[in-house]
């Protein structure tokens, strides 16, 4: 008979509600004709693109066909064909995130040739019609401690650490911010975290409330071009500056709402229209919760194989968890963390999106990196890291309070098999748990089959029995992994 073993993540606050979790894969929803209805494809390795150094990079960003890179204290730029340039400019910070956005080009027709970055303490232009690069004048609206900035309208909207207070620089113009283009988002006195353009509005992201503003088209030197839509106030903040996501026509962030004087975190809301609906299913609300710190959290959105994926990561609780808008489904990403197998982080530390590739940082050093579907192991120096695929399946008994013995005379996990390359006999390691998902027996392994022999069925004999059991599955070798569901005897 066919048994529950594809889904999503979903540790509950108890591994007896349940411990099901998706690792390295996620969920694939089919029309109702496939063979099945939802099956698991194997989250992208990745490869090198370009080192930058012994150093983290800060931000990446796509702009006039070059990837901008903050390093250190310096901006570069890398081609397409992954060259990185000498520095182009110096920031008077060398660690933290920056964040960066840009004004459009004027051989577009439209655009003032800007580059702007803010890294909390100050903000800097880089004119790429120039090749120039400027730190902004602490003057006007302009203060010290910019943490993030957005373009809107031909205008750069900036946000300073714990102020009520946003500035605009002038139109198509960086290095200019008039003294009275600015005012306070005030329908609640909590500061601005994060800022984002969505669907030409302009959306304040504070600590615990949010306020939607709209351009009213007034000039700089009479004031703020901005005015609050009458009673746009949602009852959400954000966790961090870096936490927000733009995906699927959608916004979304990781959440909290005021609890007397403190945030109390709600977990990670998407907008239907103006009203948030929270989307973390308790027991990923749960995990998260664990997390203790968020002011750290950041995430990005890219899209691959028509899967829009929101991804939120945890530096301080080492932990990454993964928002498919596609199917409404969560699961994790980890990257190999020594033996035994520990499911950590992912690796990816910043996202970019630049000739029509994926491009993500590399928290442990100064790389970065191509996320890929057909990449099947994670980069590394002085080898590639195994990539660990891993499925804990739902809790399975005899439906009727657990009262009798289940025997487990032969297990076949359906997968797509023969994807070994060259004489590569590729494994999948089985393991169970008959305590709950408390612990768990030695693994037991199956060929999933050499190249071309795709008749090959992973199969699993003499199990045991037990009145209340959970599989896993893990697949470490570097081939493609496709699971479709499994059946038992």
């Amino acid at each position: 008979m066919k048994i529950p073993f594809v889904g999503p993540t979903y540790s509950a606050i108890s591994p007896n509600i349940d411990c099901q979790r998706s690792v390295n894969w996620y969920p694939e929803v089919s029309p109702i004709s496939t063979k099945a209805m939802v099956s698991m494809i194997g989250a992208p390795g990745t490869s090198l693109f370009c080192n930058t150094g012994v150093n983290t990079v800060r931000g990446m960003r796509s702009f006039n066909g070059k990837m901008f890179v903050v390093v250190g204290n310096h901006l570069y730029t890398v081609s397409d064909l992954g060259v990185m340039s000498g520095s182009i400019g110096t920031l008077n910070t060398n660690v933290g995130r920056v964040v960066m956005s840009d004004n459009g080009t004027s051989a577009s027709g439209l655009g003032g040739d800007q580059l702007i970055i803010v890294d909390g303490l100050r903000g800097y232009i880089y004119n790429v019609s120039t090749l120039t690069f400027s730190v902004i004048p602490v003057a006007g609206s302009f203060s010290l401690n910019p943490i993030y900035v957005e373009f809107i309208d031909g205008y750069f909207v900036a946000a300073f650490k714990d102020s009520i207070k946003y500035g605009v620089s002038d139109l198509y113009d960086g290095m200019t911010w008039n003294a009275l283009a600015t005012s306070p988002v005030g329908a609640t006195p909590d500061p601005i975290l994060s800022i984002v353009n969505y669907h030409q509005q302009l959306w304040f992201i504070k600590q615990f409330n949010s306020e939607i503003w709209y351009d009213a088209g007034t000039a700089t030197s009479i004031g703020s071009p901005f005015l609050r839509i009458s009673g746009a106030v949602i009852d959400y903040g954000v966790v961090s500056p870096w936490a927000v996501c733009r995906a699927s026509n959608s916004l979304l962030w990781m959440a909290v709402q005021r609890s007397g004087d403190r945030s109390e975190f709600v977990g990670v809301v998407e907008l239907n229209g103006y009203v948030p609906t929270n989307i973390t299913p308790p027991a990923i609300a749960y995990q998260m919760g664990r997390w203790g710190r968020w002011d750290d959290v950041f995430s990005y959105t890219y899209t691959q194989g028509s899967h829009t994926f929101c991804v939120w990561t945890s530096p301080s609780a080492n932990s990454t968890f993964v928002y498919d808008t596609t199917t409404s489904m969560w699961h994790e990403r980890s990257v190999w963390q020594g033996s035994p197998y520990l499911i950590g982080r992912h690796h990816s530390n910043d996202y970019c999106y630049f000739n029509n590739k994926h491009y993500v940082s590399d928290y442990r050093n100064g790389n970065i990196l191509e996320l890929k579907d057909s990449t099947y192991t994670d980069y590394n120096t002085p080898s590639p890291d195994p990539m660990v695929s891993l499925r804990q399946v739902q809790h399975i008994n005899d439906n009727n309070g657990m009262l009798y013995n289940v025997f487990y005379h032969r297990l076949q996990v359906d997968m797509e098999t023969g994807v070994g390359t060259g004489t590569l006999d590729p494994m999948a390691a089985l393991s169970w748990s008959d305590d709950g998902g408390h612990t768990w027996s030695s693994e037991h392994l199956a060929s999933i089959g050499k190249m071309g022999e795709y008749k090959t069925r992973a199969v699993w004999r003499r199990m045991g029995r037990s009145r209340d059991r959970v599989f896993r599955l893990a697949i470490s070798d570097p081939v493609p992994r496709i699971l479709l569901g499994a059946y038992a005897n």
